[in-house]
């Protein structure tokens, strides 16, 4: 069976979180909301999953990448933010006579795609309205309900139809309601995606259980779930209970009172005393800090209850806290190849000058500036027609691992860097010598990062020297 979902919400009713994270990449207790509906359609039965996404695309491919981790397959479809449902299934070639589960993918909510599947097939001929937590559970199948997917689009409406508390469903004419047990977190404050991690930290979340081993507290009725690679004090002394991630490391004398919740890749310093709080991922909390009611992303200061936020500028207070993803490091292969395409450089360098200074009157080099992990690295290339030869002196970022060989452009200095954007040295911008709408660039960019075609590389750089003769010969006939 093959599932759509729609992961493709813009998270503005989130900002300024929004600017790190769209809806379905927010962690829930060290879990990404995608992750909890991947798991839940994996232990419904579906196979095939097409995933509709439109901010944040490198970190959703990052994180999902085929699927291979929930025994899925899962392809990616680009959408505008918030596009309607119904101007997305047409453009995604679906055989009509086949069932398919449509889903939100950005909203939280206990596991029951199976309930829903297994009754949608009773009642296939039926329209069904998925209730949960007496709220729209962003759930329905096609074909029976190709006419009614308006009800799929963001915000999710909640028609406040009478129903029986049952799964057997409300029969309305050709509309059935069915109403499943569990909760449902729509994720559309910041306060409410307060709530929704402490009620999985609190394991109030029917179904679901918070991500990593259990190590008990000093509160009799809950404790703590650890990541690996995590150093903590005495959790038992603590009157806390919470969830903490991977690789993070808390100061033995910070003092956490109720509700706490650490990212991955967390610093707490000496003597902090949290309380009720959220700290996400690659967040660094300085000595003596008092975190009370309050979410801390990097470098910003979130207070749910009245929307407030600050971004701090000292780095003592809060800050990122800058680490490299093993995953995210440049490979032996990849610095290989760019020490010998260096050296290569270097040997034909008073050629590639030669060409620079007769070929250009503005100068025999473009100087450029790269922004990778908030530091800034200025660099420069040849002045030249190829732009596959052009960044030759710049694959010393490669060399000593700045940058990938392939991947994204660093080159525009996007306004958010992530340790999992696959920035690299060439790639279909980097090698386009004319410039394009920024819709058109993220297109592009983004079919060349999800192309799974093991010679997609080769082709561009064939494609770029293709450019360079195109170029000389409409200079030649001018």
């Amino acid at each position: 069976m093959q599932a759509i979902i729609f992961a493709n919400r813009n998270g503005s009713e989130l900002a300024p979180l929004s600017s790190y994270y769209c809806p379905a990449l927010l962690p829930i207790s060290n879990k990404s909301v995608i992750e909890y509906t991947l798991e839940d359609l994996a232990e419904a039965g579906v196979k095939r999953v097409k995933l509709v996404i439109s901010t944040h695309v490198n970190e959703i491919k990052a994180l999902v990448g085929n699927g291979e981790l929930w025994g899925l397959e899962v392809d990616y479809f680009l959408s505008k933010e918030q596009e309607d449902a119904s101007k997305i299934i047409p453009r995604l070639a679906l055989d009509k006579t086949e069932p398919v589960l449509l889903a939100r993918g950005d909203i939280l909510r206990s596991p029951c795609i199976n309930s829903f599947l297994q009754f949608s097939k009773q009642m296939s001929e039926s329209f069904v309205i998925a209730k949960l937590d007496n709220q729209n559970a962003g759930l329905m199948m096609l074909p029976a309900a190709i006419k009614q997917t308006e009800k799929l689009n963001w915000p999710l409406s909640n028609d406040q139809t009478e129903h029986k508390t049952s799964t057997q469903g409300n029969s309305m004419g050709n509309t059935v309601t069915q109403v499943l047990h569990g909760d449902c977190f729509m994720l559309n404050s910041l306060d409410e995606y307060m709530q929704a991690n402490q009620a999985m930290a609190l394991k109030k979340v029917v179904g679901a259980t918070p991500k990593g081993r259990y190590c008990s507290s000093a509160d009799e009725a809950n404790g703590f779930y650890i990541g690996s690679q995590t150093k903590t004090g005495q959790l038992r002394m603590q009157n806390a209970w919470g969830v903490i991630g991977d690789n993070s490391w808390i100061d033995e004398s910070v003092n956490m009172e109720q509700s706490v919740i650490v990212g991955k890749n967390c610093l707490i310093e000496a003597k902090c005393r949290l309380k009720n709080c959220i700290i996400l991922d690659d967040s660094y909390v300085g000595q003596g800090l008092n975190v009370s009611n309050a979410i801390i992303c990097k470098d910003m200061l979130l207070t749910p209850q009245t929307g407030a936020a600050i971004r701090l500028n000292d780095d003592s207070i809060i800050a990122i806290n800058h680490t490299v993803s093993p995953n995210n490091r440049v490979k032996r292969f990849d610095r290989l190849c760019a020490l010998l395409l260096f050296m290569l450089g270097l040997l034909v360098s008073p050629l590639l000058l030669l060409i620079s200074l007769t070929g250009s009157s503005k100068g025999w080099r473009i100087k450029e500036r790269v922004e990778l992990n908030n530091r800034i690295y200025s660099c420069w290339r040849w002045d030249l027609k190829s732009l596959f030869l052009s960044r030759l002196p710049q694959l010393y970022l490669v060399i000593t691992g700045q940058l990938k060989l392939f991947g994204r452009t660093p080159f525009l200095q996007p306004q958010q860097q992530s340790t999992n954007s696959e920035y690299g040295l060439y790639g279909p911008l980097q090698l386009l010598p004319f410039t394009l709408p920024d819709e058109e660039k993220t297109l592009i960019e983004t079919e060349f990062m999800l192309s799974k075609q093991k010679s997609k590389n080769f082709k561009l750089i064939r494609q770029s020297f293709s450019y360079a003769n195109h170029q000389q010969i409409q200079t030649h006939s001018e």
